[in-house]
């Protein structure tokens, strides 16, 4: 009888302590859901796309839809005039994009030079794009001369093939450059040297291409693409971004692509350390 009260006692002191284990960890669960959700099912994923449009008269190229952390923007594409005379100073122009789901975009330009050739705002806001919101992106474009509208037409937008390229040596890395066959958004730069910004407190980046198939960088065999100069710091934080547009006739994605950085110990360093990041792509998009 009394090895039973024994028995009966130490399975209730187990229920009990099972009892105690399981409100923990269900309190637990409750609490911490919330932040569970932020970090998982409620994060949103970056997005980079690119289109491009061309008639007899206009080449339309970079438009881009992008997100990047909590930034979602579009724009950033290059108007190049395709007939003389289109555009003559004064001229006004007026962009409007129109794409699923969503309200025209509009821009409104004021024309400087005859022929110009013309580079769109980036516009940032709340709209999140998707691929189903760029199947079928129109692209219209008003030229006022004196008041008088004397060019109306509407481009079909195509979204482009992506690849994003990085690159990384032991103390340093590249990620998120992203290219089409005739376009280059600059990427990310960054370090595991937590004092570079202070060691170097300026840099140069010079982004360039090249047609040679070498396993080995020459950098006598390439030409240059994009540059930029600047603080470390900045280029550290991404505090530089920008688009490049390639003209010929190969495309980039068939070339060869590098990066050079000139770090400087002062604005005018005569002999900056200087490396090249090779870039290779890890990820096509699809069109």
């Amino acid at each position: 009888m009394g090895v039973g009260d024994d028995m009966n006692k130490e399975i209730k002191k187990q229920l009990i302590l099972s009892f105690v284990l399981l409100t923990f960890v269900v309190a637990t669960l409750f609490f911490w859901y919330q932040n569970f959700i932020f970090h998982t099912y409620g994060e949103k994923v970056d997005y980079q796309y690119c289109l491009y449009a061309q008639n007899e008269e206009w080449q339309i190229a970079g438009y881009e839809f992008y997100q990047k952390g909590k930034t979602q923007g579009y724009g950033h594409a290059r108007l190049t005039p395709l007939q003389p005379q289109l555009l003559k100073k004064n001229d006004e122009m007026t962009v409007t994009l129109h794409l699923k789901n969503h309200q025209p975009f509009i821009q409104t330009i004021k024309i400087q030079n005859d022929n110009q050739v013309l580079l769109l705002e980036n516009q940032t806001g709340q709209n999140i794009f998707s691929e189903k919101d760029l199947q079928n992106v129109q692209l219209q474009i008003e030229v006022k001369r004196q008041k008088k509208s004397i060019y109306n037409q509407t481009l079909s937008m195509q979204k482009q093939d992506i690849m994003t390229y990085t690159s990384a040596n032991k103390d340093y890395t590249l990620t998120n450059v992203y290219v089409t066959d005739r376009w280059l958004k600059t990427g990310s730069f960054s370090s595991k040297d937590t004092k570079l910004a202070q060691k170097y407190p300026y840099m140069i980046v010079d982004y360039m291409y090249s047609t040679e198939q070498n396993q080995e960088v020459d950098i006598n065999d390439y030409e240059r693409f994009l540059y930029f100069k600047g603080k470390t710091e900045d280029f550290l934080n991404d505090g530089y971004e920008d688009h490049g547009f390639y003209d010929g006739e190969e495309s980039l994605l068939d070339m060869q692509l590098c990066c050079v950085i000139s770090l400087m110990k002062s604005e005018d360093d005569l002999n900056p350390y200087t490396f090249i990041l090779p870039l290779n792509p890890i990820q096509k998009g699809e069109s």
